[in-house]
């Protein structure tokens, strides 16, 4: 890159430090303009004077001086850290301007180290990931693809395709010959543990986002069974009303909480019943059974006091149209009040006393473990995920043409398609257009 950016690196908000970050050839030689103190050497963070062009001070500031190669960019690299008011993180950065920088575009910083060969692509990603990354899951998932386990598997696939078509164009060169370089059988077994591996990590893209994103959690049930009394107990506050008539809660309420390391989104729905008040409460009663189709898990709550597991699960085939495969979690309220009938396989709850909460939460941490949430390797991002589409489409061509004794052209023509759409994925190939979707969700100064 030819020019030298600027930018604020840290929040734009009053704070004790700000750091305005500088890359490009022109970075110690700008700097240095604007500098009254020892001069920059290499990893050394040292203490001066930032001035203006008429030599009056701006504030005190440590400059640290990255050259190339060893620096986040892989550029010369200057971090002025200053004190944090607005008006001086603006007039460095007007300064730096003057003197020839110009304004980093968002990700512009990330994108130089993926250009310059220090980070692959979906390590770059990851590192917008860990920026917003909410809770301890999705921070955990975002340093692993940054540490690069995702990026090592994603280059094993690619690695062994590379391989064997390299082994295919020499058949192709000596086609005159009748020689076979690639065994077929090794090639048969590779496509099918590929197929096998891609196919795991497709399914893990709906758990991927759902722990960038916010675990989506459903609470459904009869009208009057505590539902929002339930969601005020665990969120430890009054977010949702209660009332003793049934269908008061007419539309979702979806809040955030944070449990065991996941960000989760509880969504309060209106209550499940045949034949609803109003046109509202049905629009409500709707609405409710969409989001059981988005929810990784269904909390099912039941009066305890009125009616028994069974009794319950019953209830629920009838308002749900169909219980088979729905992600339940079948909750027992109201115990205080006593039990109407056996309860065994429930977790048994009061949310007006609190009592059986933490068993409730431990319930609802196992769930999410045995959906495969905990996972480090999962597909989390749209581009990713289409990618892995098209690879699997062509290995599953050339898996067929193997099948079918088709040729070596052929065969490798779809080993291409499927190598080039991995190495979409760590950026060995990527059109430009693509960068800049990827790096627009960026902040400025990373």
């Amino acid at each position: 890159m030819g020019d030298t950016i600027v930018a604020v690196a840290t929040a734009w908000a009053p704070a004790a430090i700000g750091v305005v970050r500088l890359s490009g050839p022109e970075a110690k030689h700008i700097v240095e303009k604007l500098w009254k103190g020892p001069s920059l050497r290499p990893r050394l963070a040292q203490v001066g004077y930032l001035v203006d062009r008429t030599g009056e001070p701006l504030d005190q500031a440590v400059c640290t001086f990255f050259p190339a190669p060893k620096s986040y960019t892989g550029e010369d690299v200057v971090e002025i850290s200053c004190h944090g008011s607005l008006y001086v993180l603006r007039r460095v950065v007007e300064l730096c301007v003057e003197q020839g920088a110009r304004l980093a575009r968002p990700g512009e910083f990330t994108m130089r180290a993926y250009l310059n060969g220090k980070l692959a692509l979906d390590q770059a990603e990851a590192v917008a990931d860990l920026i917003q990354a909410q809770s301890a899951r999705a921070h955990r998932l975002a340093l692993s693809q940054f540490r690069g386990k995702y990026y090592e598997k994603v280059r094993q696939f690619r690695q062994q395709l590379v391989e064997f078509l390299a082994l295919l164009e020499l058949e192709l060169d000596f086609a005159e010959e009748d020689v076979e370089f690639a065994s077929r059988e090794r090639l048969r077994e590779l496509l099918r543990t590929l197929l096998a591996e891609i196919k795991q990590l497709l399914q893990s893209y709906r758990a991927g986002q759902a722990v960038r994103e916010g675990i989506p959690i459903a609470i459904v049930g009869r009208p009057n069974a505590g539902k929002s009394t339930l969601l005020n107990a665990i969120l430890q506050e009054e977010r949702a009303i209660v009332s003793d008539i049934p269908g008061t809660t007419r539309d979702t309420i979806e809040e955030r909480l944070f449990l065991g390391g996941y960000e989760l989104r509880l969504i309060d729905t209106a209550g499940l019943r045949e034949k609803p008040a109003d046109a509202v409460e049905a629009e409500g009663i709707r609405r409710a059974q969409a989001k059981l189709r988005e929810a990784f898990l269904i909390l099912y709550v039941f009066d305890a006091s009125q009616e028994s597991l069974s009794a319950a699960q019953k209830a629920a085939q009838l308002l749900l149209g169909s219980i088979e495969g729905l992600p339940l979690l079948w909750v027992a309220n109201k115990v205080d009040l006593g039990a109407a009938g056996p309860l065994e396989g429930a977790v048994a709850v009061s949310a007006k006393t609190k009592q059986g909460l933490s068993e409730l939460e431990s319930a609802i941490l196992e769930r999410l473990g045995e959906a495969g949430l905990g996972g480090e390797v999962l597909l989390s991002h749209l581009r990713h995920y289409e990618s892995f589409v098209r690879a699997q489409e062509a290995l599953e061509g050339a898996l067929g043409l193997l099948e079918a004794g088709g040729g070596t052209e052929l065969i490798a023509e779809e080993l291409r398609a499927a190598q080039h759409a991995i190495g979409e994925i760590t950026g060995d190939i990527t059109p430009d257009e693509v960068l800049g979707v990827i790096f627009s969700r960026f902040c400025i100064g990373k």
